[in-house]
C-alpha cells in the first residue's frame, strides 16, 4: 500500500513539477507551459484531453462570436432604414461621395452595404488626390502611379462583369503623354454602356481633344466637359443625351449646331465661360427644361424657341452686349438675369412674355431705374446689386419669398400679405443717428418701417436685425425697432422655423458681440437662449467627425448677461445706449455679451490635431 501511494505521489510530482511553472490561462483553466515536453503517460492523456477541451471551447467561442456579429448585423439592419432602400437609390447616394475609395469605406456600415459598394457603378478618379496618397515622387512617377491605378481599377471592375453608370476623370496635370490613356479609359467605359461622363481637365496651355467615339455613343445620357476642346464632327449620334454641360470649353459653332439638331432628348443645356460661340440658336427640343449661359466671351445673340422651357439663366458683363430672344418660351417659370445692358423697356417687354413666371432673380442689372413687377403667379423675387434702381413697384399678391441687397430701399409693396420669408441687406452709408438722417435716408427708413408695419399682423413671423457685430431677434413683429445704423441686415423668418433652429443657424453663421432677444413677457424663448448659452459644454463632442464646419459651440469662449443700465458708457457702437433709450423694449429685452475664438486659429488647431491624431470618419474606416 505504501509503495503504491509513493508511486502515485511520484507521478503527481512529475505532472505538476516540484517548482511552480510558468503558465497561461485559457478559458479560466491554468495549463503548465512544459506539458508539451512530457512523455505519454496518464498525465499526457490528461493533457490531450485538456487541449481538446480548450480547442472545443475556443471553437465554441468563435462560433458564439460569429453568431453575436450576425445578430448585431441583423439588429443594426432592422433599425437601419437607409439600408432598406432599393439598391439603385443607394447607388445614387454613393454617387455624391468624392471618390471610389470613400464608397468602399461605406462597407463598414452593415452587411448590405458590404455587398452593395462592390457593385457601385460610379467610378471617380481624381488625379490630385490619388497622386497625393502616393507621397512625394518625381512628376513622371506620380503620373505613372495615377495611370496604373486607373488601369487596375477599370480592369478589376470589368473582371467582375460590372457595368459603368458614370465615369468621372479629374485631371490636374494634363499633357500629351496622358491623352492616349484618357482616350483608352473613355473608350472602355463607352464599350461597357457608360451613361454619364464627367471630364474635368485643368486648363493651362494645352487642351484635351475629345475622342470621336464619344459622339457615337448610344447609351450616354449626360456629358459634363470642363477644359476640353470640341472640334467639328459630321456624324453625331447621341440619341439618349439629356444633359450637356460645357465649362471653359473651346467650342466650334458647327458642332454646337450639330449637337442641338442631332440630340432631340436634351433637357438641360449649360454653357459656362465658353469661347468660340457667337450665336446660340436653340429650337426643335421639345423636352428642353433648362438653359444656362454664363460669361461666354464673344457671344452676341441668344435665341431660344422651346415652348416647354421652365428655367433660363443668363449672366454677362456690361462689356458683353448680347441680344436675348425668349419670346417663344411662354411657359417659363424661373428667370435669372445678370445683364448690365438691360434697360427698363427691355425688362418690361421680357416680363410681359412670361405670364406664368414664379421666380425672378435680377442681379447687377445696373441700367434698370424705374420698373414695375406685376404678376399673380410670382412666388419668389430677388433684387441684388442693381445699384441705379430708383423705384421698383411690386404688385405680387402671392409672393412668398423676397430678397434684396443694396444701399437704399428702392422698392415698395402694394400687397405683401403672403410674404413669409425675406432678407434685406443694406450697404453702409455712415449715419450717426436718426437725427442726422438726410432726405433720401429718411425716405428709405420710412419705407422699411411701413413694410414691417404691414407684416406685423402675420402670425408666426420672426425678425432678425443685424448691424456690425450686434444682433436683435424679434420673436414677433409687434414691437419692431430699427437701430440708428445704415448697414442693416434684416431677415424675416418663416413661421415653420423653430426658435431653437433659428438660434443655432444664427450663431453658426454670425458670431455676434451683443445678442439681444425682444419678446413678450410670457415667452419661453429668453429662457431657451439662456440655457443654450450659459449651460453649454466646454469641450463639446457634437462635431467630432467634422473638422471643417464646426458649430458655434466650438468657437464660443465666454457669455455674460449684459446689464443695459450699467453698459451705457461702454464701447458698444451705439447699440446698448439705443436699447436703453427705448423703454418699451427695455422692459422685455434680454441681452448677452459674447466672446469668440478666432475662426482661423481654431481651424488651424483642429487641422494640426487631426494630422497628429486622426479621428475623422475616413481615417477611422
Amino acid at each position: 500500500m505504501l509503495r503504491r501511494a509513493l508511486q502515485k505521489s511520484s507521478r503527481k510530482k512529475m505532472c505538476t513539477g516540484e517548482k511552480k511553472k510558468d503558465s497561461v490561462s485559457v478559458d479560466e483553466r491554468t495549463i503548465p507551459m512544459d506539458l508539451v515536453s512530457q512523455t505519454p503517460t496518464v498525465c499526457g492523456k490528461r493533457m490531450r484531453r485538456s487541449f481538446n477541451t480548450i480547442d472545443k471551447t475556443i471553437g465554441q467561442r468563435r462560433k458564439l462570436s460569429e453568431e453575436h456579429v450576425d445578430k448585431l448585423d441583423r439588429r443594426v439592419e432592422s433599425r437601419d432604414l437607409i439600408s432598406q432602400l432599393p439598391e439603385y437609390i443607394i447607388h445614387h447616394i454613393l454617387s455624391f461621395l468624392n471618390d471610389t475609395k470613400d464608397a468602399a469605406r461605406t462597407s463598414i456600415l452593415s452587411r448590405k452595404w458590404r455587398q452593395i459598394w462592390t457593385s457601385f457603378s460610379v467610378l471617380i478618379f481624381d488625379q490630385h488626390k490619388i497622386q497625393q496618397q502616393e507621397g512625394r515622387q518625381d512628376i513622371r512617377n506620380m503620373k505613372r502611379a495615377f495611370t496604373d491605378f486607373v488601369d487596375n481599377s477599370l480592369k478589376s471592375h470589368l473582371e467582375r462583369k460590372l457595368s459603368i453608370q458614370k465615369l468621372v476623370l479629374h485631371i490636374t496635370r494634363y499633357d500629351f503623354e496622358l491623352a492616349p490613356h484618357m482616350e483608352q479609359w473613355i473608350n472602355i467605359a463607352i464599350e461597357n454602356n457608360m451613361k454619364e461622363l464627367d471630364l474635368h481637365v485643368v486648363k493651362k496651355s494645352k487642351r484635351y481633344k475629345l475622342p470621336p467615339t464619344i459622339f457615337a455613343s448610344k447609351t450616354i445620357t449626360g456629358l459634363r466637359l470642363h477644359g476640353c476642346m470640341l472640334k467639328s464632327h459630321c456624324d453625331i449620334k447621341l440619341p439618349k443625351l439629356q444633359k450637356l454641360y460645357l465649362r471653359k470649353v473651346c467650342v466650334d459653332q458647327q458642332i454646337i449646331d450639330n449637337l442641338i439638331s442631332c440630340c432631340p432628348l436634351i433637357e438641360d443645356l449649360r454653357f459656362i465661360h465658353c469661347t468660340g460661340l457667337k450665336v446660340l440658336r436653340v429650337s426643335g427640343l421639345l423636352k428642353l427644361d433648362r438653359v444656362e449661359v454664363h460669361h461666354c466671351h464673344g457671344l452676341e445673340e441668344i435665341e431660344v424657341k422651346a415652348p416647354y422651357l421652365q428655367t433660363f439663366w443668363y449672366c454677362g458683363k456690361e462689356s458683353m452686349h448680347c441680344k436675348i430672344d425668349l419670346v417663344a418660351c411662354f411657359s417659363l417659370k424661373r428667370l435669372t438675369l445678370e445683364d448690365g445692358n438691360m434697360t427698363d423697356e427691355m425688362f418690361q417687354d421680357r416680363l410681359a412674355s412670361f405670364p406664368f413666371l414664379e421666380k425672378l432673380d435680377l442681379s447687377k442689372c445696373n441700367k434698370l431705374k424705374n420698373i414695375t413687377i406685376s404678376s399673380v403667379w410670382l412666388r419668389r423675387l430677388v433684387l441684388r446689386g442693381c445699384k441705379n434702381l430708383v423705384e421698383a413697384d411690386i404688385d405680387a399678391p402671392n409672393l412668398f419669398s423676397f430678397e434684396f441687397k443694396g444701399d437704399r430701399m428702392p422698392f415698395s409693396f402694394s400687397n405683401p400679405l403672403s410674404l413669409k420669408e425675406a432678407k434685406f441687406s443694406f450697404e453702409p452709408v455712415h449715419i450717426r443717428s436718426y437725427n442726422h438722417l438726410g432726405g433720401e435716408d429718411a425716405l428709405w427708413f420710412t419705407r422699411l418701417r411701413k413694410l414691417l408695419e404691414k407684416l406685423k399682423h402675420s402670425n408666426g413671423l420672426k425678425l432678425v436685425v443685424r448691424s456690425k457685430k450686434n444682433v436683435i431677434i424679434h420673436e414677433n413683429l409687434e414691437e419692431i425697432l430699427l437701430p440708428p445704423q445704415s448697414d442693416l441686415k434684416l431677415e424675416i423668418i418663416k413661421p415653420s422655423m423653430g426658435l431653437e433652429d433659428l438660434l443655432d443657424n444664427l450663431l453658426r453663421t454670425w458670431h455676434p458681440e451683443i445678442l439681444s432677444v425682444v419678446s413678450s413677457p410670457s415667452s419661453e424663448f429668453p429662457k431657451l437662449v439662456h440655457e443654450k448659452m450659459m449651460h453649454r459644454v466646454e469641450n463639446p463632442n457634437c462635431c467630432t467627425y467634422n473638422t471643417r464646419n464646426k458649430c458655434w459651440r466650438h468657437f464660443l469662449k465666454g457669455v455674460k448677461i449684459e446689464n443695459i443700465e450699467a453698459a451705457a458708457g461702454k464701447r458698444t457702437f451705439g447699440w446698448i445706449p439705443w436699447l436703453k433709450s427705448s423703454p418699451t423694449v427695455l422692459h422685455q429685452t434680454t441681452s448677452y455679451r459674447l466672446s469668440w475664438e478666432p475662426v482661423e486659429r481654431m481651424l488651424s488647431k483642429w487641422r494640426m490635431m487631426s494630422m497628429l491624431n486622426p479621428t475623422s470618419v475616413s481615417s477611422v474606416i
